[in-house]
């Protein structure tokens, strides 16, 4: 069945300010063109003998047929017909290709392209219709795991449609989900960019739970959602499903942030073969096709895939920059920094569909994605991609309401490497997952749905990413869950679930508990109170991760040997103070013996690494150096201090009550209240209207610096050191007020050399360098608070505008001492107008859309300036923004099942960033030429 087709439109100056000359690859299908043109005309050939046309209109959702409905056929001849009391039609003809365009008052128009009738033959078309009310209150089955209005729904769900999809060019899924309101997207080039929900986003991010058609979606030991490695395009994506809160007492841990679910068509129900192409700016080119058939009347196949190449955006990230110029002095053809700004990818997916009997389906597919070239950012800075691929097997059943499913998701790296070192990035990681679910009305007004899940992660990385846990990094989960819906009365639902889920390394199961009571007044109106606690479980890099980090940031630390060792905290976390309260060691640039060896982390040790600093920078004598060594303090003369790179610049005394000892990461738990409304007021107005309060505990940071730097104690070191050293010098024959001043000074030096950063032989470091140890952080209690709105009006059978806001109440918190960025605008607005006319084959669009200035914290990126924070790795925030995307469609006329689409996204060039560390995203134009048959 052909969908129509929209784009974007939209106007906020008089004129665009587009090149004189298109770019090439704007111009690339109308090239195709001349092709397309040569089926209608041999069609046209055969015009003058007779054919029949005869089909049913029936409603989408109940089946019963659709009398007095308008058909109206466009092609070869165009006429016009009613629907009978059975809602058929007929139509007498010569043969050709022709365009089948219903309508009728109450539901949304339907076109049927390319429908081509044979010279004698008798062509049947039955076309379903979605009432306006099934339009804006659509069916969901992601909320409930069973199928279900979206208006009835006990939780916020948002839906982007087949049309909404089919009719907006895009190089990235991501791209349907920019007017969604609760949706926060990053993005980071043509294709590359995390989705979350509700903030708390990251620079690689896994937060929100993503599926495709049933399947976990993400890398599979990485647990980031690499939203443009999903092998599905354009031409096959039946809906997206995006349901805001805490998901985990039905689909178990890591869904704290939501669910996005992306459904494909299946070839019983939509046979037919399409293909675009696109060309545009950056010299994008973008291919997608699809074809489905049935090979008999209970076995479909189908098969489809897409090729993408572009230039991105250009971002010189400083530390590769300084890391570059550093490793050419020592080899001119490092890879080091040399970021290739090319993007490359290429995915497919082939699936068949088996009605085995009316109750049974069986479903079996096989996909894989192709990342050939592109640069993808990480929390130990960018990697440049090559040849990384992802592929899935999956086989599923249904029967009644029995569903059971088993799945491989493998991952390859190629010969992907991290940017800030060279270092190659090794992944051939797999999850497999198995589940099974039931459900029952044992009675009218009581339904249960109940099932388990089980998911084993293999991870594989030769010791690139998982280091010294390589052997030890496999892990199983599994989980049970029930559903009770009750139906209290005709108009008040009561919904309850519980899930208990185990994991293999942590020591305890985890309770995650839901209830909802939705009230529903009327058809189409519902309200809603609902309890959620999820959960999420350390990923395979939380525990397992241990891989060179580069460089320290800050080129006066990297400059010395300081660099970042990235590594997860197994289930024993990191000792570096002992029970007798000794420190377990150090790493100093300044040992002789190798920056990268461990040294006792004692002041006398720390002295005479000092001396050697000074002399070094001739600071003071040899004469001076050696008195100064023979004065080396015994324990307790002289103290120690540290300083958090991520706090006070100022050295603070170690003293025994600071907390030096790192436990191992934890589950965190995310427990929602939320209030929400949904109703549809004449058919033709959706309002929702959401608000929600969220704690979380047990809070997982983004990688941080989490062992100090050591400094020798500048009170203590002074009484120790002025004397003796004043003593010294006056014996050399200073007076003794210039040999003291000469004294303070030599010390005041002494005590601002960063002489080591505090270790132990848990932590890995790199050869010729001083690691400081970057892992992940659990921090207490954060507390925060929101909305959304959202509202969709059908103004007539041609136009609708629609619009969102979604506002949180803080963007950044501070707990256990420690800074914590929501990492996404507190305010987002949209707004939107749309046109759409099936008979003249036009559609547009015009979207606003406006984020808050936020700022960022995540791993390697800081971007902080706006909480007046400064320093040599601290970035401006990221500034708000507010653009304009503009998009048209035109179904030509002259070639049946061909249509062309333009979409400008950013139409007026507005430079932006979405998040630290990306670069500033401009327009793109992108014009494709689509064919359907």
């Amino acid at each position: 069945m052909t969908s129509p087709l929209t784009t974007r439109v939209s106007h906020m100056r008089p004129s665009l300010q587009f090149p004189a000359t298109p770019p090439l690859p704007l111009l690339f299908p109308l090239l195709f063109l001349p092709l397309l043109a040569f089926a209608p005309v041999q069609a046209t050939a055969q015009s003058q003998e007779s054919a029949a046309l005869t089909g049913r209109v029936t409603d989408a959702e109940t089946g019963a047929p659709i009398a007095s409905a308008s058909v109206q056929l466009l092609g070869t001849v165009s006429t016009g017909a009613v629907t009978n009391a059975q809602g058929q039609f007929s139509f007498r003809i010569p043969a050709g290709t022709y365009a089948v365009v219903v309508s009728t008052l109450g539901y949304e128009s339907q076109r049927v392209d390319a429908v081509r009738v044979g010279a004698g033959e008798t062509q049947t078309v039955d076309i379903s219709l979605r009432s306006r009310a099934l339009v804006l209150n659509p069916i969901v089955a992601t909320v409930g795991r069973v199928e279900e209005k979206a208006v009835q729904a006990p939780a916020s769900v948002a839906v982007v449609s087949e049309e909404e999809i089919r009719l907006r060019p895009t190089t990235t899924p991501a791209d349907h989900l920019r007017s969604v309101p609760g949706v926060d997207i990053a993005t980071h080039g043509l294709q590359a960019g995390n989705v979350v929900a509700r903030g708390f986003n990251n620079i690689f991010s896994g937060a929100l739970h993503m599926l495709t058609d049933h399947r976990i979606a993400g890398i599979p030991s990485l647990r980031v959602n690499l939203m443009h490695f999903i092998p599905s395009n354009d031409e096959d994506v039946e809906r997206m499903e995006v349901v805001l809160g805490p998901g985990s007492a039905l689909y178990g841990p890591n869904t704290a942030n939501g669910v996005l679910h992306i459904f494909t068509r299946s070839p019983l129900r939509s046979q037919g073969t399409s293909f675009s192409v696109a060309g545009g700016e950056r010299s994008l080119f973008h291919g997608n096709f699809r074809t489905a058939q049935l090979l008999s009347e209970n076995f479909g196949v189908k098969v489809s895939g897409q090729y993408i190449q572009g230039d991105e955006w250009e971002f010189r990230d400083p530390v590769e920059v300084r890391a570059r110029e550093e490793a050419l002095q020592q080899d001119p053809g490092t890879r080091i920094g040399l970021r290739d700004f090319g993007l490359e990818r290429w995915s497919g997916e082939v699936r068949a569909d088996w009605q085995v009997d009316d109750a049974t389906t069986a479903v079996f597919s096989v996909g894989r994605t192709n990342a050939s070239q592109s640069v993808e950012l990480t929390g130990v800075g960018a990697a440049q991609v090559q040849d990384w691929a992802l592929t899935h097997y999956q086989a599923r059943m249904n029967r009644g309401r029995l569903f059971s499913q088993v799945y491989l998701n493998t991952s390859n790296a190629g010969e992907t490497f991290t940017l800030r070192d060279g270092q190659p990035i090794v992944d051939e990681s797999q999850l497999l997952v198995g589940q099974l679910q039931h459900g029952m009305a044992p009675w009218d007004r009581q339904d249960f749905i109940y099932g388990l899940d089980y998911i084993r992660t293999m991870p594989e990385t030769q010791g690139t990413v998982h280091g010294r846990n390589e052997d030890e990094d496999q892990y199983d989960e599994f989980g049970f869950y029930l559903q009770s819906q009750t139906a209290l009365t005709p108009t008040l639902n009561l919904v309850a679930a519980g899930r208990m889920d185990w994991h293999s390394v942590l020591p305890d199961p985890v309770f995650s508990p839901r209830a909802a009571l939705v009230y529903s007044p009327r058809e189409g109106q519902s309200f809603r109170a609902t309890y959620n606690r999820a959960f999420s479980t350390p990923s395979s890099v939380n525990l397992f991760l241990d891989i060179n980090a580069g460089p320290f940031p800050d080129p006066a630390l990297g400059g010395l040997g300081y660099g970042l060792r990235a590594q997860g905290t197994r289930d024993t976390g990191f000792t570096f103070r002992r029970a007798d309260g000794s420190l377990t060691g150090m790493r100093s640039p300044f040992n002789p013996q190798g920056r990268d060896r461990l040294l006792p982390a004692e002041a006398s040790v720390m002295w005479q690494l000092a001396v050697g600093v000074l002399q070094a920078q001739q600071a003071i004598d040899v004469q001076t150096a050696q008195f100064l060594l023979q004065q080396t303090p015994s324990a307790g003369e002289v103290g120690m201090a540290y300083v958090d790179v991520l706090g006070s610049p100022q050295p603070r005394p170690l003293t025994g009550d600071v907390q030096l000892n790192l436990p191992p990461i934890q589950e965190s738990n995310t427990t929602t209240w939320e209030l929400g409304y949904k109703g549809l007021l004449g058919d033709r107005l959706l309002l929702a209207a959401d608000v929600w309060y969220s704690q979380r505990d047990n809070f997982v940071s983004a990688l941080r610096p989490s062992t100090p730097l050591l400094f020798l104690e500048g009170q203590s070191l002074g009484q120790f050191a002025v004397p003796r050293l004043t003593q010294h010098l006056m014996e050399r024959g200073l007076p003794q007020e210039q040999a003291q001043q000469s004294a303070v000074d030599i010390v005041t030096g002494m005590a601002g050399i960063p002489v080591g950063v505090l270790s132990s032989d848990e932590v890995s470091s790199a050869a010729g360098r001083s690691d400081f140890l970057v892992t992940y952080r659990n921090f207490g209690e954060v507390e925060l608070w929101g909305g959304d709105l959202s509202a969709r009006l059908l103004l007539n059978d041609l136009w609708s505008v629609s619009a969102a806001a979604s506002w949180a109440s803080r963007d950044h918190f501070e707990t256990d001492g420690e800074l914590i960025a929501l990492n996404a605008p507190t305010r987002k607005l949209s707004a939107s107008a749309m046109y759409r006319d099936d008979l003249r084959g036009l559609n547009g669009e015009a979207r606003l859309r406006y984020n808050s200035e936020f700022p960022v914290l995540s791993a390697p990126y800081v971007a902080t300036e706006c909480l007046g924070q400064t320093g040599p790795l601290v970035e401006p925030c990221v500034e708000s923004f507010a653009l304009v995307d503009l998009s048209m469609g035109y179904r030509l006329a002259a070639i049946p099942g061909a249509s062309v689409q333009l979409s400008v996204q950013n139409a007026f060039d507005s430079g932006y960033r979405s998040f630290a560390g990306v670069p500033a995203i401009g327009r793109m134009a992108l014009l494709r030429l689509r064919y359907e048959f």
